[in-house]
């Protein structure tokens, strides 16, 4: 019952929540109490992800939504916030987890616009997030002492680099950077900032890249000394739960690896 309390009734906003790690953390966070808005652009996905994270988690189907949403676009990112406080009354938290992988080619082979693509989703939509995350805590009236909390994703890409991700290593390495100055300025006001930095884990996109290209699971299987990838719900959720509930008050601009040892 303890553990339930610390996120029970909290108002979470999932971006990229609809599949993969975002459903993952979604159904944790509802399974311990959480109201939660899942986001992404796609409806009908993220309709139906609503209602299969209620269902997995054991809550009210009301405590979970969906709201439209292209994170790349300052005006969804406010009706993201409007949709949750209009919804459940407030907000309380938030995971900018959406993604664009890009397309892994060679530097000199990328196109402008899928470079342009990769930031617009990966930093730009993190910094949107952000901006308009941060604007209703302290419109909430956020102080020093106060467990607002904002959770960003980075990768285990940034540190174990491969060829042809550029433009996704830098994304997320500009990711931790906008986290760390966030933090700095809001911490202060009650508001802390962290980032999640994830190993491969066991999503359906991955299961399906694995399948088409087993020597990318041997090398994905051998970099995890743990001995397996990450789980969604289990590893991704209980980091998430972790730095969104006030356990983790005194723990803000940090980087926590959830990468099964794979940046060893």
């Amino acid at each position: 019952m303890r553990k339930l309390a610390r996120m029970q009734d909290k108002v979470i906003i999932i971006s990229g929540g609809s599949e993969g790690i975002g459903f993952g953390m979604a159904t944790h966070l509802a399974a311990l109490g959480a109201r939660v808005v899942i986001a992404s652009r796609d409806a009908g996905k993220g309709e139906a992800a609503a209602v299969r994270i209620a269902e997995r988690a054991g809550c009210d189907a009301t405590n979970v939504a969906y709201v439209s949403a292209d994170i790349g676009s300052e005006p969804d990112n406010e009706n993201m916030v409007a949709f949750a406080v209009d919804r459940f009354g407030r907000l309380d938290g938030a995971i900018n987890n959406a993604v664009h992988p890009g397309d892994f080619k060679l530097l000199a082979d990328e196109p402008l616009d899928t470079f342009e693509q990769v930031m617009r989703t990966n930093v730009t939509g993190t910094f949107l997030g952000m901006k308009h995350q941060i604007r209703q805590f302290l419109a909430q009236g956020a102080a020093a002492g106060d467990h607002y909390s904002i959770v960003n994703i980075s990768s285990g890409a940034t540190r174990d680099i491969a060829p042809a991700m550029s433009p996704y290593v830098a994304s997320k390495r500009a990711v931790e950077g906008l986290t760390e100055a966030a933090a700095l300025e809001y911490s202060g006001r009650g508001i802390r900032i962290n980032t999640l930095l994830f190993g491969v884990f066991e999503t359906e996109k991955t299961r399906a890249l694995h399948e088409a290209m087993p020597h990318v699971r041997d090398k994905n299987a051998a970099k995890h000394h743990v001995g397996r990838l990450g789980d969604p719900q289990l590893d991704a959720g209980a980091a998430a739960e972790y730095l969104l509930s006030e356990r983790s008050g005194f723990v803000t601009g940090s980087t926590m690896f959830i990468d099964g040892g794979m940046c060893l």
